[in-house]
This record gives structure tokens, sequence and C-alpha cells, in this order.
């Protein structure tokens, strides 16, 4: 009976022991991978990443266009007045479903599909600001218009005749917008 009851015990101990190996071993291979800002990831390169370092940002490798106009051929309001981070996504929706089907740079970006991801949008005003500084400026990456005149749209809105852009040479984010009928670069980015 004793015997019986260690052969039990000792079963039962090396049973456990291999669920904790098999346990350890399974977590070891799902660790998330460590993101950094500059990293290729999600389709393009990481440029602003939350707190918890999981979620973030990634601008398209390559601007979309170095001459495309903000709005569709005529000044209207979008209600795309959202500046901070996480609001480009919604500007870009309502500036294409105020401005429909056209050229112009936040349909470009809403239409784009790129290393297997459709959901770019045109960023925000802060958003603009994070992909300069945090890969111009901090990393020298990401191959940003150097020309004097290299204003990158932003879908933060103004008013009626004028929308914010980032300067892609010094990082200059003029105050009160530049004309939306202007052709500026257009530079994607998307959310993960």
């Amino acid at each position: 009976m004793k015997k019986n009851r260690r052969i039990c015990i000792y079963s039962l101990v090396l049973i456990i022991g291999l669920v904790l190996l098999l346990t350890n071993s399974c977590e070891k291979d799902n660790d998330p991978i460590t993101l950094t800002i500059g990293q290729s990831y999600g389709g393009g390169i990481i440029f602003y990443l939350d707190n918890t370092k999981k979620h973030g940002l990634v601008c398209a490798p390559t601007d979309q266009s170095t001459a495309l106009p903000w709005w569709n051929g005529s000044n209207v309001v979008t209600g795309a007045f959202g500046s901070d981070i996480s609001t480009g996504k919604s500007n870009t929706e309502a500036i294409v479903a105020a401005q429909g089907a056209g050229n112009y740079a936040a349909q470009i970006c809403n239409d784009l599909t790129l290393n297997g991801y459709s959901d770019w949008f045109l960023p925000s005003k802060l958003e603009c600001f994070y992909m300069y500084f945090n890969l111009k400026i901090m990393k020298n990456i990401g191959d940003f218009g150097e020309a004097p005149d290299a204003l990158y749209w932003s879908s933060t809105e103004a008013s009626y005749n004028l929308a914010y852009s980032q300067y892609g040479n010094d990082g200059y984010l003029p105050t009160g917008g530049y004309y939306k009928n202007s052709a500026y670069y257009v530079r994607a980015v998307r959310a993960f």
C-alpha cells in the first residue's frame, strides 16, 4: 500500500513538473516583441508608442506624394479639428466624408493599401510632429523631404480654407495653417 502511495506521489510530482516545464517554455515562445521607435513594424516605421509599449503609430516608409492638395476643389469645413494623438483616423474619415472621392491628401491615405495593411490615414497635427521629431530628429530615418518647402499635410483643419502642416526640413509647425489648395507632401500613418 505504501509503495503504491509513493508511486502515485512521484507520478503526481513528475506530472506537475512536466506541466510547469511546458508552461514556461510556451510562455517564452509567446513573449511579446520589444517595440522601439524607428523599428520596422506593422507595415511601416514606428514613430510613437503609448505607455504600454504595445500600441502606437507607424508611418509609411516613403511619401505617398510630394505635391497633393488638402482639399478636393472647394473650401468646406470638414470638422477635422482633432489635433492630438489618435485623432488622425477620425479626421481622415471626416475629410473624406465631406469631400468625397478625388485626388487629395486624406483620400490618398484612406485608399492606401501598403505592406499588407489598408487602414492608413492622414496624421493629425501632433501625430505629424511625433513622426518628424522621433524619426527625423532623433533617428535621422524615414526619408523625409529636405527641400526648404517640404511641408507635410496633417489631417487637422484650421478653418474653412486652412489646414495645418509640418515642415519636413526644420520641424517648424506653423500656427495658422496653410491654404488647403496648396500642393504639399503626404505621408500616411496607421495605428497598431
